[in-house]
């Protein structure tokens, strides 16, 4: 079956995943919304279903599902995401799992889930929500710019078995804001500024985009002046540390 236009929206119940959902449906493209809890009102969405994007049985059953009942979408986006700040001698192996679980596994399932599952025949663009921290980490938010990392590094690694599938990886990290981290530093941006132009760069052709001055920045200094990329960060993070800055986000 060839791809519909459908969107589907991975944590789509808030935050950057509902503000990509509303900037798609204005467009008129039919949104289907994925999320562990649903929304109390319909909102963007031509449908929504619950996932657990740490089960790889709910990931399955849900994709199998949704690509049954509507066929290959277009465009997936992974929007789900924890966050932990505070120092590492804090957290509890079920926060470190959660992280890692939420933040990268659970795309990974979504792409095996897809390889698995979807037409052959059927083309599907797979965006991962990236961060400046999957670059260049910075300290209270260690295990969260690991994971970011990892899912970074999984979809450049993934793209050439999964393009043959017919499954085009591509990463689009936001620029920074309100996404509950405690850091002084970085420009914030507004969500009014941020999901039109993520919801252009998810729809794009190109495999990686970095949105926002300071990301862009922070990730070029990375090539030509890494120690100073590192510094920066580190002296970020460590204010963070030093006020004593403790955030749980989902």
């Amino acid at each position: 079956m060839s791809s519909t236009t459908d969107v589907w929206i991975i944590g789509a119940s808030k935050g950057l995943g509902l503000a990509i959902a509303e900037e798609f449906a204005r467009d008129g493209r039919p949104v289907i919304g994925l999320s562990r809890s649903t929304p109390a009102e319909q909102g963007p969405f031509a449908a929504f279903r619950p996932v657990d994007v740490t089960s790889g049985e709910s990931v399955e059953r849900t994709v199998r599902t949704l690509l049954a009942e509507r066929g290959a979408p277009a465009l997936i986006v992974y929007c789900a995401s924890q966050l932990y700040q505070g120092s590492i001698a804090t957290r509890d192996d079920a926060e470190l799992d959660r992280e890692l679980e939420v933040n990268y596994l659970g795309f990974v399932r979504v792409a095996r889930a897809l390889a698995v599952f979807k037409d052959p025949a059927a083309r599907v663009r797979l965006v991962a929500t990236g961060s400046t921290l999957g670059y260049v980490g910075t300290p209270s938010l260690d295990n969260y710019s690991a994971a970011k990392a990892a899912l970074i590094s999984f979809a450049r690694s993934s793209r050439h078995e999964l393009g043959a599938l017919g499954i085009d990886v591509a990463i689009v990290s936001p620029p920074h804001m309100d996404n509950g981290a405690d850091l002084v530093g970085p420009k914030r941006y507004a969500m009014s500024w941020a999901a039109p132009r993520f919801a252009s760069a998810a729809a794009g052709e190109r495999a990686e985009y970095l949105l926002g001055a300071s990301n862009r920045s922070i990730q070029q200094m990375t090539h030509w002046a890494p120690g100073l990329a590192q510094s920066i960060m580190r002296g970020i993070g460590a204010d963070a540390l030093a006020r004593g800055a403790s955030t749980v986000r989902a």
